[in-house]
């Protein structure tokens, strides 16, 4: 069946159920996006997995008394398909007025299965479902990178003196100077902002990257191009992708990892991170056992 983004919820008026449905699960596939910038997804250029922090979740116990907290759900890069994140906000939403059949922790497991079992079954993969309240621990992502800012790897007068007029992701932007010598970086930024494919609502993001390369990477050019996201109309999967795969041509980078943490929306934010060797999947997006802790736009 051909694939029609305007058949999910995005963008659309909808009357929030109270009962579980989920029916109201929309997937979306990576493929029809990757194959613009050569990723594909028998042969992909990283591994990683995409987080969704969703914070208004609750539903009733046997004996109608709510819980309430928030479910950490991953699952891997590697998937063919994505969430659509407007069905599952719906979707969860559906459990707000619904029994189960159960209380306390069983009832929370049971709900928590029963999400991971229909995530799964849309996605066809193996979804992680965890839930965390007010009593859990969250964990600070990359502190062994210890990033700084990226416009303090760049001189003020450069900055004041450089015109910012690429809005449309412009990757000839990129450059940087092959070297003898083996170089490591670290930076993050809040310069990216890119807008809903479908709703062309904002979408503000932080973004993170380390990479070791035989360059010595302009960061100037770097500030430039990730300012050329302004305009682009993509999913926040689909942006971090991008931006990993225009490094790995750059730079031709012996590790890199790309992890954007964005902004909450509808209750939920998204967090992907794609990452040349698994070792560099950072311990705060994959633990079952911590959330992950926020930054400052979140």
């Amino acid at each position: 069946m051909e694939f029609n983004l305007h058949d999910s919820l995005l963008g659309k008026e909808n009357l929030y159920p109270e009962n579980y449905n989920p029916s109201l699960l929309f997937r979306i596939p990576r493929a029809e996006n990757r194959v613009h910038y050569q990723i594909y997804n028998d042969q992909l250029p990283f591994t990683g997995v995409d987080v969704w922090n969703c914070y208004e979740f609750s539903f009733l116990s046997q004996n109608g008394l709510p819980v309430s907290g928030m479910l950490k759900i991953m699952y891997p890069a590697e998937s063919e398909f994505l969430v659509e994140s407007k069905s599952l906000k719906l979707y969860l939403n559906s459990f707000n007025m619904e029994r189960i059949n159960s209380f306390g922790r069983s009832a929370i497991s049971d709900v928590c299965n029963l999400i991971c079992k229909d995530l799964s079954k849309l996605l066809e993969v193996k979804v992680k479902v965890v839930y965390f309240d007010g009593t859990s621990t969250e964990l600070q992502p990359f502190k062994e990178q210890n990033p700084q800012n990226l416009l303090s790897f760049i001189d003020e007068s450069q900055l004041k003196e450089t015109e910012f007029n690429h809005f449309l992701e412009s990757p000839e932007l990129l450059s940087g100077t092959e070297t003898s010598k083996l170089n490591n970086y670290a930076f993050r930024t809040d310069l990216l902002r890119s807008n809903c494919r479908v709703t062309n609502q904002p979408d503000w993001g932080d973004l993170f990257v380390s990479i070791e390369t035989n360059y010595e990477i302009d960061f100037l050019s770097v500030a430039k191009y990730l300012v050329s996201f302004r305009k682009e109309n993509h999913f926040h999967e689909e942006v971090v992708e991008m931006i990993y795969k225009r490094f790995n041509d750059r730079f031709m980078p012996g590790k890199l990892m790309v992890a954007a943490m964005y902004t909450r929306r509808g209750g939920i934010d998204i967090n992907p991170v794609r990452v040349s060797h698994p070792a560099l999947l950072d311990k705060a997006f994959v633990s079952e056992n911590h959330r992950l802790a926020k930054t400052l736009r979140q």
